[in-house]
């Protein structure tokens, strides 16, 4: 069915009804930072509508709704629309395409609504104009992620990228997981790691103490991840420089154990290890006086790749 636009009205943000928001997920941050542009610049698009009976069914503009509530903004430009249930749908993913996009999941939960109608995952492929292995994707995330997951998702209590890293695993594990990334406050990179060393981990202590104490898991396994603790008196660039020479100390020992090659990667990492011995020399040169007097430490491991590698 064709969109039929019709003009631009103003009302009052609280006569928008808000059904269609069960599949996207609050994101307070988000939210924040629409009212502090609603605050500062105002309504700079209209938010888009649908009639339906007695009421007007927002389905595009909810974070432009909430930011207005918190704002104190009494009223919103409006488009209404006149649109059925599957064109409904439908448009709310063809609104959120591009920058501003809705998360996978966001779009997983408008295609389940459109089977519902029902449809089949092709037409529902021909209908949003995407791959069909676009809507089957959507489609495995629901069937894969334990429901919790998805409402503590949809209700912005789980990053969408920690979800993803989950899927890897029996839905039963996921929830046991979830709960310590969120507890330990672990990023979609570090639950990443923490989901491999699960699956790596066959004794049940070793997983135990995976889900008692993620972070210092992740630390012992991975000590390249580690980041220095912060001294006020450094600068920026001082800063930068800290963590680079940390992440250089760590690397360089694990480095080392690996030297020298074997003759057979030797023929493949030939000029990898060549440029490697050019730039740690010109690293350990600079280096040479401010490190002077300290204790043996990334410098001397730097050396020792540069020599190896001879």
């Amino acid at each position: 069915m064709a969109t039929q636009w019709t003009e631009v009205v103003t009302l009052p943000v609280e006569k928008l009804s808000t059904s269609y928001l069960c599949v996207r997920c609050i994101r307070p941050a988000l939210v924040e930072q629409m009212a502090s542009s609603l605050g500062t610049r105002g309504q700079l698009t209209p938010v888009v509508a649908a009639r339906q009976a007695e009421k007007v069914e927002l389905i595009d503009g909810f974070k432009r709704q909430a930011a207005a509530k918190r704002t104190g903004l009494a009223t919103l430009r409006v488009i209404v629309v006149e649109l059925d249930e599957v064109a409904r749908w439908s448009t709310m993913l063809a609104l959120n395409q591009g920058a501003g996009r809705m998360t996978e999941l966001e779009e997983a939960l408008v295609i389940q609504r459109l089977m519902a109608q029902p449809l089949t995952q092709l037409q529902v492929s021909q209908l949003v104009q995407r791959h069909k292995t676009w809507v089957s994707r959507r489609v495995g995330l629901l069937e894969r992620l334990h429901p919790e997951l998805v409402e503590a998702m949809r209700l912005g209590l789980l990053h969408p990228g920690v979800a993803r890293r989950l899927l890897a695993l029996p839905q039963g594990n996921q929830l046991l997981l979830a709960t310590a990334a969120q507890q330990a406050r672990l990023g979609p990179r570090d639950t990443e790691l923490l989901v491999g060393l699960w699956q790596r981990a066959k004794d049940h202590e070793v997983r135990k103490q995976l889900l008692a104490q993620p972070a210092a898991a992740l630390k012992a396994a991975f000590p390249e991840l580690s980041r220095p603790p912060v001294d006020p008196r450094l600068t920026a660039e001082g800063r930068q420089l800290s963590r680079l020479l940390h992440h250089l100390a760590v690397m360089a020992p694990k480095a080392a154990r690996l030297l020298p090659p074997t003759p057979q990667d030797l023929q493949v990492l030939a000029t990898v290890l060549s440029q490697a011995k050019r730039e740690v020399s010109r690293l350990a040169s600079a280096l040479g006086p401010g490190a002077s007097g300290a204790p043996a430490s990334a410098s001397d491991e730097v050396a020792a790749i540069g020599s190896s590698s001879s």
